[in-house]
């Protein structure tokens, strides 16, 4: 096995310093999403380009935090009850057969979720998806991104 390195600023952003998330606040756009959901506690972004249609990050945006564990009680309780907002609109617009959340951090350690729609069929039933639906997924067009958040808002109710 080939071990490496972390990230020497790794740490750092973990504790809030150089942040990137926090350095780039509450927009309503990335270089990777558009802002469909703006709760008291999350941020939830359609991504722009993902293994599977739907596929969205929900940002907390409390108050910096590098792992969920590292929440108070009322600050886990508030993400997750927004979390699950934002699977709700997910589920009505894409009807997907399985949602995946996945928390990560190892790139960008401030506590954010990934929502990755399941359909059927898909490339690995009950499986993990393999890093060549990653790779290889769909890009969205401008057009198709605007309508898709439309969609997402109004499962929303915005």
């Amino acid at each position: 096995m080939d071990l490496r390195s972390w990230p020497s600023d790794f740490l750092a952003k973990k504790a809030g310093i150089g942040c990137p998330q926090c350095a780039t606040g509450r927009v309503d756009e990335t270089d990777h999403g558009v802002r469909y959901y703006n709760g008291p506690a999350a941020d939830g972004y359609l991504q722009r380009q993902g293994p599977t249609v739907g596929y969205s990050v929900v940002i907390f945006r409390g108050r910096h935090v590098g792992e969920p564990q590292a929440m108070t009680p009322d600050e886990h309780a508030a993400f997750w009850s927004e979390v699950s907002t934002v699977a709700r609109a997910i589920t009505a617009v894409y009807e997907p057969i399985h949602l995946n959340f996945q928390i990560l951090g190892n790139q960008d350690p401030h506590v954010h979720v990934h929502i990755v729609p399941r359909f059927d069929p898909d490339p690995a039933p009950s499986l993990p998806l393999p890093a060549a639906a990653w790779e290889n997924g769909r890009v969205l067009s401008t057009e198709e991104l605007v309508q898709q958040v439309d969609r997402l808002k109004g499962a929303l109710g915005q």
